[in-house]
């Protein structure tokens, strides 16, 4: 039996179609052997979230589900057999559920995984529901306890690292020149992550002025408009290592053009909307190694400690703060200035219905 038993109701942000997100009443969950039950403090909004909301993702949503998978919380119940986790510890949610026996896990490729079931996803069916909701019951062994000196927001932001942190890792940046596509969330990341990493400098180019800046602001070297990557490109200048966080393909043609032909080396870390292809020539012409990523491996635990080890600043990523019974106003098309770096969906007893 669980240490609580709770047949309370909740509030859940559930998408039923492209642009159909409702506040709706769920049963509380109870968490099963072996899992606890989060309440969810911070979720923060991911390209993914937003494609779903405009139905531009690789995935088709079959049935009504609850996006969210970058989230914190602390521990509200617990489930049998699980111990060390006191009630009331603040925790950051592990996202990817992965079986950890196949081939992939059993090499160190869980994000590889053929069954992983990924928070708020639509890639499996039935969809894998996420952490827009206020309590979420997860494998007590997919939370992360946040030492002291990092914050709920925080660790809502372990998950984006982690994703930029497996992307540097990807190909060698020490000594390198390094150009970033895309100056989102994921690009800053990307950005900070190859800086600390060693390479010899860091561009980072984007369709605004802002989010470019916003990077050398933060340890990159160069900020770049659009125009003048591609007048550089055009030019003959060429980057050791390209990474683009863009997700668009008219950014993935720009990487691929960027990287140093004979030598250069591209990472595609955006998701690119459904149907969209790559552009082979330009992989061709140059002979460049190109490979992608899959999310990360090995958990949110490689964050943290990056997050502590080199004692980086990341809050000011999130440029927007949003209380739950106001998550439309998300999706919405921003009025002015582009949209933020990061959101964050913030839960309170004044916000839930």
């Amino acid at each position: 039996m669980p240490l609580i038993i709770s047949t309370e109701t909740q509030t859940a942000a559930v998408l039923t179609a492209p642009g159909e997100l409702h506040l709706k009443i769920h049963p509380r969950p109870v968490p099963e052997p072996g899992e606890v039950l989060v309440k969810i403090h911070t979720v923060g909004i991911c390209g993914s979230d937003t494609a779903y909301f405009q139905g531009t993702a690789a995935y088709t949503i079959k049935a009504p589900f609850i996006m969210g998978h970058e989230a914190s919380g602390t521990i509200a119940e617990l489930g049998d057999g699980v111990a060390g986790l006191p009630l009331g510890t603040a925790v950051a949610v592990v996202p990817s559920l992965a079986c950890g026996a196949c081939e992939q896990c059993r090499s160190g490729f869980d994000n590889l995984c053929p069954h992983t079931r990924y928070l708020g996803s639509a890639a499996v069916t039935p969809h894998r529901d996420g952490a827009l909701q206020e309590y979420l019951a997860v494998p007590a062994t997919h939370v992360l306890p946040l030492p002291d000196g990092v914050s709920l927001e925080e660790g809502a932001l372990l998950e984006p690292l982690a994703v930029a942190l497996h992307a540097v890792r990807k190909t060698p940046v020490a000594g390198a020149t390094v150009l970033i596509v895309g100056g989102g969330a994921i690009g800053q990341l990307t950005a900070l992550a190859a800086k600390s990493l060693g390479a010899a400098s860091v561009t980072v180019t984007d369709v605004s002025e802002r989010r470019a800046g916003a990077a050398v602001e933060h340890g990159a070297d160069l900020a770049l408009t659009i125009e003048e990557a591609e007048s550089g490109i055009n030019g003959g200048s060429h980057y050791d290592v390209v990474f683009d966080a863009s997700g668009h393909p008219a950014g993935v043609e720009l990487a691929l053009r960027a990287a140093r032909p004979g030598t250069g080396r591209v990472v595609l870390v955006g998701n690119l909307p459904a149907g969209a292809g790559i552009p082979y020539k330009y992989i061709s012409q140059a002979e460049s190694w190109v490979t992608s990523t899959m999310r990360f491996a090995g958990g949110l635990k490689p964050a943290l400690d990056f997050l502590r080890d080199n004692k980086t600043d990341i809050s000011w990523l999130v440029e927007q703060r949003v209380p739950f019974h106001r998550i439309r106003e998300v999706f919405e098309p921003p009025t002015q200035g582009g949209p933020p770096l990061k959101v964050h969906i913030h839960f309170t007893k004044q916000n839930i219905l």
